[in-house]
């Protein structure tokens, strides 16, 4: 029985994944990765604990002054005023 050309080539292609996968796997039981490599130092700590206070200072001022338009920053009180202004009293 004789394989046709690209019955081979698909077992070759087949055999090269098998192959590549198969070293993949004792490469990383046989030398797993360094966790230290992975872990923040401490000047990202610091920086990440100076990101997280500014960022709940914002939010303790935006829940102290009222809800505010995400878009225009305006306070819902301010914001009525455009959308409905005082009506002019008519002339007499």
């Amino acid at each position: 029985m004789v394989l046709s050309n690209s019955a081979i080539i698909v077992i070759v292609l087949v055999g090269c994944l098998a192959a590549t996968a198969l070293g993949a796997a004792l490469f990383i039981h046989y030398n797993p990765a360094n966790e230290s490599r992975f872990s923040p130092n401490h000047e990202q700590h610091q920086y990440m604990r100076q990101v997280r206070a500014r960022n709940y200072s914002h939010l303790r001022q935006e829940s102290m002054g009222g809800r505010v338009d995400l878009e225009s920053r305006f306070t819902s009180e301010e914001a009525s005023a455009y959308i409905h202004p005082q009506p002019h009293s008519p002339r007499e």
